[in-house]
């Protein structure tokens, strides 16, 4: 196996950074908290300043009130300098706590930015990677494992066990998908979302309502339906998280979608709303109609993957038996040379997912 050049030891800098900063973002600071703490940080800053502008002028007030006492002799002199003493320390450190808020208020209003600025970054290096895979110029592999569908009452047992595998995967995930599945009130979805993030994983779009079937409202409304399934997801994901997913995934697959409305509309609709698009090159088929079970699922999955450099595999993360795949594939492929990365709009794999075979 040739030597990985050192485009490995970039990228997993870069995914390192990215994922502890994304992971101070959501966990300090929670997407419908974020408005309120700058806020409220602010209007802390501003009542410091304003005190410590009162305690100035009481300063210049009683300095001259006090102006002849100075020249007084014995204690009442010294008295009033100490007076004088600690109110010039109570300003000064006044003075350094409205610093270290307006630091704090700073901070809070970039975070955003700089979080995508080193999201941008890894992604960049992914796809460098690919790049070099593609070439031939890198003996490494990439696997992106996707679940759709979710998030799900699994969903946290897969979190932990890509936590135990150090691996990084993506969500296609849908707010009504798997309603009836688990505890679905807001709260606990944004958890999860939130989670999901934390842990450095990607977050991406698969439609609100997910019902994808010949009258659902998401093919077949008509074209302005399914741009508000779309919509509907984006700014949910946005509302839990405080970032906008840019790849989507067509329930069903596009080749049902194009079938059902015409591939051009929808196409401008995702461009407009700023989204690629991408299917899979591994399925598992662990959907409920074949529901395999859990030796199926990885059985599959290995078999599938074998001839892949880079490989996107499909599943479910509502389906208790795709878990145990995923736990029983993860560390063998990774023994082979898999990478198991987070999918980003940047990646040479989106649209019609190109796969380079061995």
């Amino acid at each position: 196996m040739k030597i990985v050049n050192w485009i490995l030891a970039a990228l997993a800098a870069a995914g390192v950074i990215f994922c502890a900063v994304t992971a101070v973002s959501y966990y300090t600071f929670p997407a419908e908290d974020y408005t309120r703490q700058i806020s409220d940080l602010e209007t802390e800053t501003e009542q410091v300043k304003a005190d410590t502008d009162a305690l100035e002028r009481q300063l210049a007030e009683r300095a001259e009130e006090i102006k002849e006492d100075l020249s007084r002799a014995g204690d009442e002199g010294a008295r009033v300098q100490e007076e004088i003493a600690r109110l010039d320390g109570e300003i000064a450190s006044r003075r350094e706590t409205a610093a270290a808020l307006q630091e704090r208020v700073d901070m809070l209003d970039n975070i955003y930015e700089n979080t995508l600025a080193l999201r941008e970054e890894y992604a960049g290096k992914i796809r460098q990677l690919e790049e070099k895979i593609v070439a031939g110029e890198s003996d490494a592999k990439i696997c992106y494992w996707t679940f759709d569908d979710g998030p799900t009452y699994v969903t946290n047992s897969f979190l932990e066990a890509a936590a135990q595998y150090g691996a990084y995967v993506t969500f296609f995930t849908s707010r009504e998908a798997n309603s009836s599945d688990y505890d679905d009130t807001e709260e606990t979805e944004r958890g999860i979302l939130r989670a999901e993030a934390m842990g450095g994983h990607s977050i991406q779009n698969h439609t609100y309502s997910h019902q994808y079937e010949i009258y659902g409202n998401v093919y077949g409304k008509g074209i302005d339906s399914f741009r508000e399934m779309v919509e509907q997801q984006d700014q949910w994901v946005y509302d839990s998280t405080g970032f906008k997913p840019g790849i989507f995934r067509f329930p069903g697959g596009s080749a049902w979608a194009f079938a059902k409305l015409p591939k051009e509309e929808m196409l401008a609709v995702l461009d407009e709303l700023g989204y690629v698009w991408v299917d899979w090159s591994c399925d598992i088929f662990d959907n409920s109609v074949a529901n395999p079970d859990g030796y199926t699922a990885y059985n599959t999955a290995m078999y599938e993957i074998r001839t892949m450099n880079i490989a996107m595999i499909l599943s479910h993360d509502w389906n208790a038996a795709t878990l145990f795949a995923f736990q029983r594939a993860v560390p063998q492929l990774q023994e082979q040379g898999y990478l198991f990365l987070p999918l980003f709009p940047e990646s040479w794999c989106i649209g019609n997912t190109k796969i380079l075979f061995s």
